[in-house]
């Protein structure tokens, strides 16, 4: 166990296409204030850029607007998860992020046919695949956590963690 990690995220969803994206990645920030594993319960801190991964889908050949479940359009978090006293691993934490965040996602859209996909990455590849034009969430008012230490680069990050009801 230790005492603070970080660990680099990638959270992606289908969203309506008329979801404010600074509005979704608040959702994610707040989703995972506080993370539980069984009734233990530890606080954490989501920070990154939210952005489209995909371009509205023009109208139909018809000129008519396609049906709203065609509509969806795919989100994008890139950041970093930190956690204090985190009572598990870092694949845990993530676990427990994943959790915490498909609940918001779920109570605030309904069910859009599939759960987020939460999953730790390579602090590079925030860097490097964060677009320009990506919001910043997380970092308005939030509070650094103490003795937040990264994985170690020569670390991989922990495997993908399904998403809830994905079958293992």
């Amino acid at each position: 166990m230790v005492d603070a990690l970080r660990v680099s995220l990638l959270v992606t969803t289908d969203l309506p296409p008329d979801t404010d994206l600074k509005e979704f990645g608040r959702l994610l920030v707040d989703s995972v204030l506080t993370l539980q594993r069984g009734e233990v319960t530890y606080p954490a801190l989501l920070r990154g850029g939210v952005f489209w991964l995909d371009r509205p889908l023009p109208p139909s050949d018809d000129g008519l607007p396609r049906a709203a479940a065609e509509e969806l359009r795919f989100a994008a978090l890139l950041g970093h998860l930190s956690a204090a006293h985190p009572p598990g691993s870092a694949k845990e934490t993530v676990a427990d992020a994943c959790r915490a965040i498909t609940a918001a996602v779920a109570a605030r859209y309904g069910d859009l046919g599939s759960p987020p996909a939460v999953m730790a990455i390579r602090g590079e590849d925030v860097r490097e695949r964060t677009p320009r034009s990506a919001i910043a969430v997380g970092s308005e008012t939030a509070e650094p956590l103490p003795e937040t230490k990264p994985l170690p680069e020569t670390e991989s990050p922990p495997e993908a963690v399904p998403s809830l009801g994905a079958p293992a």
